[in-house]
């Protein structure tokens, strides 16, 4: 904990007034009004919606028992002023360009947390979730404490305990809460934390500050471009966590267009030392000149998993290619990049002396992996009942990745059918829609389009626009509840079909103009079946 005093010298703020109440201990930094608590200090800045200055009163209720620091971007309203002026223990201060020193300013007071602990830091736009998860558990299974901070959640990782993570409203938190969750883990004697980067969080800065002991690459498509404007802007932000912040080793997907530019960058920027890259073998990536670190030459793919094949640089002291083989009871070949990225940030992290040991060891946890809830998810059906797969995919291209993997799983002699049911969230990115109907008309039999999280959005409008990607539309089923449409593909499909039901995977909840309503597409499967 920093005293006012000590955060007022920190921010280079004048001291007068305030007298004994300098000397007050601040517990923690918090930037939501809505999570703070008595001893914390408030930052009041401006929001895309609202400035925190707008929630002062709530803020005054919390903080009416002992003294208190509130620190803003912009000077208060007369009424705030009055507000305050009545609350004689508040110490409040403008300071200039505070949302730019928020980074500094957190990682100070919690004692530069990502310097005591290894973090290490995902991103793509497909795959991170489940890498991260995968890695996580992996570092369980060698007996190290691993916390996980992501679109799963944030806290300690415990194997079959998700549900206990605390749930996030962002992938990666803002740059306070960052820092304070950091702080936590170390005191809870944590190893490594895992976590996924948004480009939203690094075009908004909320992991500086933040010094990785890894950083990986899945794999980079389209997505996002509500917010950055241009894919060429959003592949940007997601090369900037490999070319602008302080990690000591940085793993690349040597099959992606993006890590292909960041291996260049690091080339240049002379940062080889620091550069692992894996791939997946393909014609595409034969006659690359550089050197791969971990590559899986073929992949064997089985109803109840997959088989790949190995090829480790540097593994055993002395170096050379060592090739081995393991089974994960994983479904669909993107998993295997997923795995292979995995591996190579828990083998990277550790020094060439020990690697030879480390695979041992993961050659006993991986075939024990389990998928990520509602990250190509089965749900346990009667075998009269059509295999139904839970799928978070939202852009085009995981669509067609997830709907490739389920094709797989129909048995070609049972003349089975591929059915999907999908919708797209309101408030984002438009330019997907039509484009996520040509992938689910090209790689299924059967389509069904409903709702997914239409936020403040009409979903007649957002039905409507993804309609005209169909080349036919007549063909296509529609219901805008996606409870009955569920329900109704289940009536129509066959034990011998495959249905996958994309979009909201794991979520619990359908948001409807600011509303989160309970809702799970499993559950939904599940009551039909009973």
């Amino acid at each position: 904990m920093k005293t006012i005093a000590q955060l007022m010298t920190f921010l280079a703020l004048e001291q007068e007034g305030g007298g004994k109440n300098h000397q007050h201990s601040i517990r923690s930094l918090s930037i939501d009004s809505r999570q703070i608590q008595t001893g914390d200090c408030f930052i009041a800045l401006q929001g895309e919606r609202s400035h925190g200055l707008d929630f002062l009163e709530r803020v005054l209720v919390k903080f009416a028992e002992q003294p208190a620091l509130i620190l803003m971007d912009q000077p208060p309203t007369v009424a705030q002023q009055m507000q305050l002026a009545q609350n004689p223990k508040i110490v409040w201060r403008v300071v200039e360009g505070l949302a730019k020193r928020l980074a500094e300013l957190a990682s100070w007071f919690y004692d530069q947390p990502s310097h005591h602990i290894k973090v290490i830091g995902i991103t793509g736009t497909n795959g991170k979730t489940s890498t991260a998860f995968y890695t996580a558990q992996l570092l369980n299974g060698l007996g190290f404490s691993t916390a996980l901070m992501g679109t799963l959640g944030n806290g300690l990782f415990k194997q079959g305990q998700i549900d206990a993570l605390a749930s996030t409203l962002n992938t990666t938190p803002d740059v306070v809460t960052v820092q304070r969750l950091l702080a936590t883990f170390v005191a809870k004697g944590v190893d490594y934390v895992v976590m996924e980067v948004s480009s939203h969080a690094l075009v908004l800065g909320r992991v500086l500050g933040v010094a990785f002991d890894a950083v990986a690459l899945t794999q980079v498509t389209r997505d996002h471009l509500d917010f950055h404007g241009s894919i060429e802007s959003y592949h940007q932000a997601k090369q900037t966590l490999f070319t602008d912040y302080p990690a000591r080793i940085r793993i690349i997907n040597a099959n992606d267009s993006v890590g292909k530019a960041v291996i260049t960058q690091l080339t240049v920027k002379e940062k080889l030392d620091s550069l692992w890259c894996y791939e997946i073998k393909n014609g595409a990536t034969k006659d690359r000149k550089l050197t791969f670190d971990l590559r899986c030459d073929s992949l064997m793919l089985m109803p109840k998993g997959m088989t790949l094949s190995l090829t480790f640089l540097g593994l055993k002291e002395g170096g050379g290619e060592n090739q081995d083989s393991v089974f994960v009871p994983l479904l669909g070949v993107f998993n295997a990049e997923n795995i292979v990225c995995a591996l190579s940030i828990i083998l990277a992290s550790h020094s060439k002396r020990n690697r030879g040991t480390c695979w041992k060891k993961l050659k006993l946890q991986l075939p024990k992996l389990q998928a990520v809830k509602g990250r190509m998810q089965p749900i346990a059906l009667p075998s009269n009942c059509p295999t139904v797969i839970v799928d978070f995919a939202h852009s085009p291209d995981a669509l067609q990745q997830v709907l490739l993997a389920a094709k797989q799983h129909i048995v070609p002699s049972t003349g089975g059918k591929l059915w999907v049911i999908f919708g797209c969230g309101g408030d984002r990115d438009q330019g997907k829609r039509p484009l996520m109907a040509e992938v689910a008309e090209s790689f299924s039999d059967h389509v069904m389009v409903t709702s997914d999280n239409p936020r403040f959005e009409a979903i007649e409008q957002i039905m409507a626009q993804i309609m005209t990607g169909f080349k036919a539309p007549n063909d296509i089923l529609v219901e805008p509840e996606r409870a009955k449409a569920i329900q109704q593909v289940l009536a129509l499909s066959g034990a011998e079909d495959v249905v996958l039901i994309a979009g909201k995977g794991h979520e619990n909840y359908q948001e409807i103009k600011g509303i989160k309503n309970p809702f799970q597409d499993e559950k939904v499967v599940l009551h039909w079946m009973h």
